[in-house]
């Protein structure tokens, strides 16, 4: 079971364009993963406990991708997942800029971080119909 988890992986690595950047990316992403690094307290400290639960989200579905990287159906399942979450985060992140403009004028590092935010919703965008892409192809 193990033996063929790890044959179906490496032979999405070698003959497949998509998923292996799909998957070093996943794993850059569990690697800099905030609740691997800090704790509870940490987020309770600086007033935003919610953020760290955000981050648990996050990390439960860099590893549902790292697991699923061979199956498509259910890595599309954990892309949607991550796209779900990434899309709450993002409109949550300009809210409280959008919200906090009043108190303290947009900085060049707000836009800096919108623009990044921007990008990566449109990223696993991209990931999610390349996917269900794929899924169609091999339906047809």
């Amino acid at each position: 079971m193990i033996s063929n988890y790890f044959k179906k992986i490496r032979e999405k690595l070698l003959y497949f364009d998509f998923q292996p950047l799909l998957l070093f990316w996943v794993i850059s992403d569990f690697l800099n993963n905030q609740v691997l690094w800090t704790n509870l307290s940490y987020w309770e400290g600086v007033g935003q406990p919610n953020t760290y639960w955000l981050y648990m989200f996050y990390l439960i579905g860099s590893v549902g991708m790292i697991i699923a990287i061979h199956d498509i159906k259910w890595l599309s399942r954990f892309v949607s997942y991550y796209l779900m979450l990434y899309l709450f985060s993002t409109i949550r992140y300009l809210l409280n800029v959008y919200l906090n403009i009043n108190e303290e004028p947009l900085t060049i590092v707000d836009l800096k971080n919108i623009l990044v935010t921007c990008w990566y919703a449109f990223m696993w965008c991209w990931i999610l119909f390349k996917l269900k892409k794929e899924i169609l192809h091999k339906t047809l």
